[in-house]
């Protein structure tokens, strides 16, 4: 059992997305999404194993997914309008497009 005030060891979901976040290395604007990440990340591997998980994880699984999908941390995260964004800068190639795109609408 921990001590109040320390935080458990981490989970196995905890862990994966501290990886993910880690490899991301997301800008400072992105500090509250990366916080509210890795708490629904915590609160997910709580449930682990209590008579409520499965509400837990219906709750939360698809706002943390959607959290990392925003971040660029999933595959559709990554792939917007059929334009694979890539760490060597794909992203920006996406919002030149758009930014072609919206020049075009008017």
């Amino acid at each position: 059992m921990s001590n109040i005030g320390s935080l458990p060891e981490p989970g196995e979901l905890t862990k994966a997305v501290t990886t993910a976040l880690d490899a991301a290395s997301s800008p400072p604007e992105d500090a509250a999404a990366v916080q509210l990440i890795r708490r629904y990340a915590h609160l997910l591997d709580e449930a682990s194993g209590r008579s409520d998980e499965a509400d837990v994880y219906s709750d939360l699984g698809p706002k943390l997914l959607a959290a990392l999908t925003a971040l660029g941390l999933t595959l559709s995260g990554r792939t917007r309008g059929g334009v694979q964004a890539s760490a060597s800068g794909g992203s920006s190639k996406l919002n030149e497009l758009r930014a072609r795109r919206a020049q075009r609408a008017g």
